[in-house]
């Protein structure tokens, strides 16, 4: 299986583990495969260094932070699935590629050419001809293909046994270019709020909290917290938020500080209130029930539109970054939880289907 799994991002590890849970219910030996990108390395980590002296010196002071994030994800990741050795952009990628009965694309940013900087056709196992190939709810995070891209996909997936996709757009976008495929929930809604519960850390907060989970691609950091506070002040809550670094954020209460994927998931699941603009941090608070408002990032937004359309929670985006007077506002995830449960049974049935026809 390849999937989106290296870089210092929850959504990314978790949606890996999930996966590699889902194939191993079905009864697969599961290995995932260790490709890591230019983006993610040393290499370029220090290619950015040397482009300028503010570059070099910025670098230099934040680089035991990129070390001890690297060893809080990549420890995290080791302790639940089975990595392959690492193949890199430089390698043979057909040639170090462990051989395989079936081959999994597996989800999150795996065919978003902005994301990934380009089209990597490694997330196609592009090369690897006659093998059973298939794609678990990948995601194109983009409402648009290049005329490029689409000679590239349809060349590509004209190999693979079974396709499915993670939004709505990514199914419209492949049926252009006469690619059926079926649309499945993001991995991570595989494993529900009580299978979760196993990876989550034992972290605490002894007050009520409101969760701020803005990680990146944020339009306007103020218009959120503007939100949390008076939510905040509203329901008596803390706001608490999260940090890669030794670095607090002044506008919440509390920062966690070099928090890992087995703290977002504590942190999300003690919240009484979540306020994200993250696919993932959206994900995780409806499958973990959490009470919850959802601000459009700056990119890549189509992912988050099309889960909370599925789920008919579209009111809980805030298009226009403001709350109103719906702080009273509370989700009935009854309805929700069914969807979710016949969204899990799809899941399971379209991977069955596709290994029965590869074996």
């Amino acid at each position: 299986m390849i999937t989106v799994h290296v870089g210092f991002n929850f959504g990314s590890i978790l949606q890996t583990i999930a996966s590699f849970e889902a194939f191993r219910t079905l009864g697969c030996e599961v290995e995932v495969i260790n490709y890591i990108p230019d983006r993610v390395t040393y290499k370029r980590y220090w290619k950015v260094a040397f482009s300028s002296l503010r570059n070099f010196i910025r670098k230099t002071l934040s680089l035991p932070i990129f070390i001890i994030n690297r060893h809080l994800y990549t420890g995290f990741l080791r302790k639940y699935v089975k990595l392959s050795p690492p193949i890199y952009t430089t390698d043979d990628f057909v040639e170090k590629c462990p051989r395989k009965d079936i081959y999994v694309t597996g989800s999150d940013q795996v065919w978003n050419s902005k994301h990934n900087e380009g089209i990597d056709t490694r997330y196609f196992f592009t090369g690897i001809d006659g093998e059973c190939k298939i794609s678990y709810a990948s995601s194109i995070g983009q409402s648009h293909l290049s005329a490029e891209e689409k000679d590239v996909f349809r060349q590509a997936l004209s190999g693979y046994s079974g396709i499915s996709v993670r939004e709505e757009s990514a199914k419209q976008l492949l049926l252009e270019i006469g690619i059926p495929s079926l649309q499945l929930l993001d991995p991570t809604f595989i494993l529900d709020r009580s299978e979760w519960r196993k990876y989550m850390s034992d972290m605490t907060i002894k007050e009520p909290y409101l969760l701020v989970y803005a990680p990146y691609n944020i339009k306007d950091e103020e218009a959120i917290y503007t939100v949390a506070r008076k939510i905040a002040r509203y329901k008596n809550l803390k706001v608490i938020t999260f940090s890669w670094s030794i670095v607090r954020n002044p506008k919440a209460d509390k920062t966690v500080c070099f928090a890992s994927p087995g703290d977002f998931l504590r942190l999300m699941n003690d919240a009484a209130v979540v306020l994200t603009n993250s696919f993932h941090g959206t994900a995780f608070s409806i499958n973990l029930n959490k009470q919850f408002w959802v601000f459009n990032p700056s990119a890549f937004s189509t992912r988050i539109e099309s889960i909370l359309k599925l789920l008919h929670l579209e009111d809980r985006l805030l298009m226009d970054g403001d709350l109103g007077n719906k702080q009273d506002s509370v989700i009935d995830f009854a309805p929700v939880n069914g969807i979710l449960q016949n969204e899990r049974e799809r899941a399971y049935a379209f991977l069955e289907k596709c290994i029965k026809k590869c074996i």
